[in-house]
């Protein structure tokens, strides 16, 4: 049976530069700033420096990221490393969660997007 756990943290009440991180856990591997598990065919997450005036934004940078990876695949015709299921998969669901959070917490169903 696979598993997998998820933890997210964010502080940004306390006195200090507010935080935001995350840590996944799953029966092949685990990642926490860095991954280590069994499955060794991985995407490079390498990236060069952002073009001058691209600011890199919240989330450890990924807006600035996010964007770049995105208008090179276009360039180079080619997919983006996030591709538009795997986009909605991390949308919908935040979508969904706040719906039900103005229900009450009623239970909703989460679509699945698959190429």
């Amino acid at each position: 049976m696979k598993r997998l756990t998820s933890r997210q943290a964010r502080s940004g009440d306390s006195p200090g530069r507010p935080f935001e991180g995350g840590r996944v856990r799953g029966t092949k591997g685990t990642f926490y700033g860095q991954y280590e598990g069994v499955e060794k065919n991985l995407p490079s997450l390498d990236r060069p420096a952002l073009p001058e005036g691209v600011p890199p934004g919240g989330h450890g940078g990924s807006h600035g990221q996010l964007t770049h990876e995105f208008i090179l695949s276009i360039l180079e015709d080619r997919e983006p490393l996030i591709d538009i299921f795997t986009s909605l998969n991390m949308t919908v669901p935040g979508i969904v969660a706040h719906a039900s959070a103005l229900k009450g917490g009623e239970r909703m169903k989460i679509p699945q997007y698959k190429k």
